[in-house]
């Protein structure tokens, strides 16, 4: 009898750590581009700014509140140097700094903690989330 328990215990056991994993499994976001060697940029991407600039990279300008512009297509994302993106990233964009339209709040700075590697996620915007 025992042992009968102990197989059911595991069966449970087991088949809760595979709901588990497969949870896990499931995109937070499943239409974010999806890149081999970036795929981790596009975690920290979706960690850190999908909520504003929207999962795939398309703003929140038919969305209410207005959050933030659209990277995918943005001329500045696709064309200032790596610099002037991570500078925006780490310092934020307020007041006069802000480029876009007045319903945008404040973009808030990104610490290292918060992105700890600010080249890879410039990486990203520029190429796999312009796809």
């Amino acid at each position: 009898m025992k042992a009968k328990r102990g197989l059911i215990a595991v069966g449970v056991v087991g088949a809760m750590l595979g709901s588990a994993v497969a949870f896990a499994a499931t995109p937070l976001f499943p239409q974010a581009p999806l890149a081999g060697e970036n795929m981790q940029y596009r975690d920290l991407y979706r960690l850190r700014c999908a909520t504003c600039h929207g999962a795939d990279g398309e703003g929140t300008n038919n969305d209410y509140p207005r959050l933030a512009p659209a990277l995918k297509g943005n001329p500045f994302v696709q064309h200032a140097p790596a610099a002037a993106i991570i500078a925006v990233i780490r310092k934020g964009r307020t007041g006069e700094q802000r480029l876009y339209h007045e319903s945008y709040p404040n973009m808030p700075a990104f610490g290292a903690q918060a992105v700890f590697d600010v080249d890879g996620l410039v990486k990203f915007l520029k190429t796999d989330l312009q796809k």
